[in-house]
């Protein structure tokens, strides 16, 4: 969801001359069309990818699900990248995507709980919108967003869809979708983070992250095996806790928090540490009956963010 700033010194930086060129003629991306690269780039920033390319393949991977996924997606992302165009918007971060991603998220999100109509257009529009002009406060405060809008939005939804003429969907069961063997969990939940539905198309895009970027494909892949470890045997020690219940979101939310925190450069001690405080986050708001999308990815970043010093902010 981000290209690396120098010195990480917020979430959703400037992105240096070097890197921007990396980003617009990424491995594989360069046929592309130029004016589709940075909504593609901004797809991808979702898994935290700049490449245009993992963005193609992510947009496919969410047409396969359902097409009205790719739709929301694309919906939200071009809203947004739109916006950033007309309110003249630094060029080097709207090719990085930075203004898109929580658009496209919110897009998919809204198309996954909410029948397809005019309403939910419309919401998608000015979700998208106000994610654009958000971002852009969070940046000139030098504060990480990371997909707290994403989660508002999917709220604020819940709250007035009968004001909205929002009409909610019934939900899908893929919680049991992704048990099972223990790489069908990992690729399951690294899909579900936008709402991809099955462990084989969670498979095609963690093959186009390693592809890129081989040390965050493998940590994915640890974490998420590391989380499964840790349901089970949470399940089985202290059943009362919830963690069979919230094995998806405990996935998702760990994942995400590895694939985060490496942007500001934190130690792989401190992922861990993130990973960990997302677990307990998951199993608080379960408990809580709160839906809580990727609020404890979050919320465990800003927390490690704040609380570690520029010692530890080094490669992962």
């Amino acid at each position: 969801m981000q290209a690396r700033s120098p010195g990480a010194r917020a979430r959703r930086g400037t992105v240096p001359a070097a890197r921007r060129a990396a980003i617009i003629g990424s491995r594989g991306g360069r046929f592309i069309p130029a004016a589709l690269r940075s909504q593609l780039a901004g797809i991808g920033q979702i898994y935290f990818q700049t490449s245009p390319l993992f963005g193609l393949v992510f947009l496919l991977c969410l047409y396969l699900t359902g097409p009205v996924l790719a739709l929301g997606c694309l919906l939200g992302v071009g809203t947004a990248t739109a916006t950033a165009v007309l309110a003249r918007f630094p060029v080097e971060q709207r090719n990085a995507g930075l203004y898109g991603y929580n658009a496209a998220l919110s897009g998919i999100g809204l198309c996954a709980c909410y029948q397809f109509n005019a309403a939910l257009l419309a919401w998608i529009i000015c979700a998208s919108v106000a994610s654009c002009v958000l971002m852009r406060l969070f940046q000139r405060a030098r504060l990480p967003m990371l997909t707290i809008w994403f989660v508002l939005t999917m709220w604020l939804a819940a709250g007035t869809a009968p004001m909205l003429g929002l009409r909610q969907l019934a939900a899908a069961a893929t919680a049991g979708a992704c048990v099972g063997a223990p790489m069908d969990y990992v690729f399951c939940a690294f899909g579900q983070i936008a709402f991809v539905g099955s462990a084989g198309l969670g498979m095609l895009m963690w093959a186009a992250l390693i592809w890129r970027q081989r040390r965050q494909g493998l940590w994915v892949l640890a974490v998420g095996l590391l989380a499964m470890a840790m349901v089970a045997v949470g399940e089985a020690a202290w059943p009362q806790a919830g963690f069979s219940a919230q094995a998806i979101g405990i996935g998702i939310n760990g994942i995400l928090v590895v694939l985060g925190l490496p942007t500001h450069k934190r130690s792989w001690r401190l992922l861990l540490v993130g990973a960990a405080f997302s677990t307990a986050l998951c199993l608080l708001f379960g408990a809580l009956a709160l839906p809580y999308f990727t609020l404890p990815f979050v919320l465990a970043c800003w927390t490690v963010l704040s609380l570690t010093s520029a010692d530890d902010r080094r490669e992962n």
